[in-house]
C-alpha cells in the first residue's frame, strides 16, 4: 500500500516483502540489514528506508492491547514512530539527529493531516538499522491485536502523509 502509494504520486519507490524474523525475531536486524545494505549498493540514490512493523503491547502480564483510532469514518490502527539514536552503548550512529529530523516531520504531517493517527514518538538508545541511511524510519502500523484491515488502512494514511512531506 505504502509503497503502491508513493509510486502512483511519482516518488520512486522499492517494496521488499522479506520476512526477517523468520524463523525467529532474534537475528532479524541482522538478516534486514543485509537486505537494506544490498538495495542501497545496487541503487545509491536511495533517499529513505522505511522499515514497516506492527507492535505488541500489553496492559500486564497477558493482556494485549489494540491501539484503534478512528479517522473518516473508519477504524485506524494507530501509529508510531520508533527512533534509535546514538547514546549509551550505542555508538555506530552518526545519522540519528538528520533521521529524527525526517520522524519529526512526518509525526508533524500525519498530526495535521490525521489528529489521532499517530502515538507519540519513541526515541530510543538502540540502533534499528537506522545508522545505513540518513532518512530511516521505523512505523509502527498499530499492535498484533489489530485487525489486517485497519492496519491497512493506517498504511494508507502513513502513504498520504508521506507524499504531502515528501512533495513539499
Amino acid at each position: 500500500i505504502v509503497a503502491e502509494k508513493l509510486n502512483n504520486a511519482g516518488i520512486k519507490t522499492l517494496h521488499d516483502a522479506t520476512l526477517h524474523d523468520y524463523p525467529e525475531y532474534t537475528g532479524s536486524y541482522t538478516r534486514s540489514a543485509k537486505t537494506i545494505k544490498s538495495y542501497l549498493s545496487k541503487y545509491p540514490d536511495i533517499k529513505i528506508v522505511l522499515d514497516l512493523h506492527r507492535d505488541s503491547v500489553a496492559s500486564g502480564e497477558s493482556d494485549k492491547v489494540k491501539l484503534v483510532t478512528e479517522i473518516g469514518g473508519k477504524k485506524a490502527a494507530q501509529v508510531m514512530l520508533v527512533m534509535g539514536s546514538q547514546s549509551g552503548s550505542i555508538k555506530n550512529h552518526p545519522n540519528w539527529q538528520e533521521n529524527l529530523k525526517l520522524a519529526l516531520k512526518l509525526q508533524q504531517t500525519m498530526e495535521s493531516k490525521y489528529p489521532t493517527l499517530a502515538r507519540p514518538l519513541t526515541l530510543a538508545s538502540k540502533n534499528y538499522n537506522q545508522s545505513l541511511s540518513k532518512g530511516a524510519l521505523l512505523i509502527e502500523l498499530g499492535t498484533d491485536m489489530n485487525s489486517l484491515d485497519e492496519a491497512k488502512y493506517s498504511a494508507e494514511l502513513v502513504a498520504n502523509s508521506l507524499v504531502t512531506l515528501l512533495s513539499n
